[in-house]
């Protein structure tokens, strides 16, 4: 019988994980965008050149990228290096694979800073919303949950230019974040620009 494989542990372990922890008012850092961050990794990973152990560190950064909101919301991303870290040591993965997904989670800090592809990978798949067709429903999901755990309130118009402006000065770093996916930004900046 074939070993399970480290990436579908990891599904494994964080859906149970977020499915039975997380909690309800977290609209957007939920375990939908953590599904669809890990197929846009992947999305884009086919898209990129890298080998096969790559795409395993990939993806199981990208299942464990924001599961230290479980504990806490500012910070987050040391708290998931933590929890992926234990995961993988009682999994017996070497220190290498270990740091390389830690790189990985540490690289989709805001301001991101990837190091190499599969770090500049992650980051692009964590702002993959940018480039959805329903962005305004993401970000409407985003200002309710700022407003429950942070604590910020916005008005229509404050939020609608902060919107505008992050979109305006983000930047994808793949190749395949550069053409296709900024395309498809393009058109939400567009119609935000029509909304204004």
């Amino acid at each position: 019988m074939p070993a399970i494989s480290i990436k579908k542990r990891a599904a494994a372990y964080v859906t149970s994980l977020m499915e039975e922890n997380l909690p309800a008012n977290m609209y957007f850092h939920n375990l939908g965008h953590t599904q669809r961050v890990v197929d846009a990794a992947i999305e884009i990973a086919g898209h990129s050149k890298i080998k096969k152990p790559e795409l395993t560190v990939l993806t199981v950064a990208a299942w464990f990228h924001d599961t230290g909101y479980l504990y806490h919301y500012k910070g987050h991303e040391d708290t998931s290096m933590i929890i992926a870290g234990t995961f993988l040591m009682q999994h017996h993965y070497n220190n290498d694979f270990i740091q390389q997904v830690w790189d990985c989670i540490e690289a989709t800090k805001i301001p991101q800073s990837p190091q190499n592809l599969i770090e500049q990978i992650i980051c692009d798949a964590d702002m993959r919303h940018f480039a959805s067709p329903d962005y305004f429903k993401c970000a409407n999901n985003l200002k309710q949950e700022w407003e429950v755990h942070l604590d910020k309130h916005y008005g229509d118009e404050e939020w609608h230019s902060l919107n505008l402006r992050v979109l305006q000065h983000h930047q994808y770093f793949t190749d395949y974040g550069k053409t296709v996916l900024q395309a498809a930004k393009e058109k939400n900046i567009d119609q935000m620009k029509q909304t204004a």
